[in-house]
């Protein structure tokens, strides 16, 4: 504001810091009860999920009108309609399964054993995302986690710090490499059937897996697992 004028921004900026949280509370209000419902959106990513194809039509036709009272544009180019595959925020979804999507996998599998804590972490944290598809992954990991850092001045300090791995260490490495290459796969949670949940612990850490029953057997929703402390 000054004197003579008030000035604002008629749409959200790019590169403040609170825009990406400030657009997903929008854009959370927006979908209002459609959202969790037949529709999620992460940030500006939406997709919308039906069990038919008229009503895939009809869910299509709802989200755009809300998006159109909301003065939101699309990018035709940018968008995928009726798709019974899709890949969303890393995973490659289809047929009620969700995967890690392949051209991810392949990043990580093609990374070489890190020569510095930055690249450490960076192969760590990328694995971690996909932690729900891996069993144990926690005691797993733990080896790696020195190289994460839990501050900034810790980050700053780190990045080009040479690093030789231990044994413990490339093994950690190499056994996180090799689940990825296994066909790592969970199915989408059907409310139509039953779920169980199986635990397992030792001195170390727990480890814990959501599953399914089906008539052919039980199926994985999501692994959990997490390593004890000192305390």
């Amino acid at each position: 504001s000054t004197r003579d004028n008030h000035y604002q921004f008629t749409v959200l900026p790019q590169g403040i810091i609170n825009g990406p949280a400030t657009f997903q509370r929008v854009i959370n209000h927006i979908l209002g009860p459609a959202r969790w419902k037949y529709a999620l959106a992460y940030i500006d990513d939406v997709i919308i999920y039906s069990k038919t194809f008229q009503e895939h039509l009809s869910h299509l036709n709802e989200i755009c009108q809300i998006l159109k009272e909301a003065r939101f544009r699309l990018n035709p180019e940018k968008c995928e309609i009726a798709r019974t595959q899709t890949d969303y925020l890393g995973h490659r979804i289809q047929n009620g399964e969700i995967r890690p999507s392949p051209t991810n996998i392949h990043g990580l599998l093609n990374t070489k054993l890190p020569q510095t804590v930055n690249e450490a972490c960076k192969f760590v944290k990328a694995a971690e995302y996909y932690r729900k598809f891996i069993p144990n992954f926690s005691q797993i990991a733990e080896p790696l986690r020195k190289f994460v850092p839990t501050t900034r001045t810790q980050q700053k300090k780190g990045q080009k710090t040479s690093i030789t791995f231990t044994n413990e260490e490339v093994t950690a490495f190499t056994q996180l490499k090799h689940f990825l290459t296994t066909d790592l796969v969970l199915c989408l949670s059907n409310n139509r059937f039953p779920f169980k949940v199986q635990t397992d612990a030792s001195d170390e850490g727990i480890g814990t897996v959501l599953l399914q029953i089906y008539p052919e057997g039980d199926r994985p929703v999501a692994y959990l697992s997490k390593k004890f402390t000192q305390a």
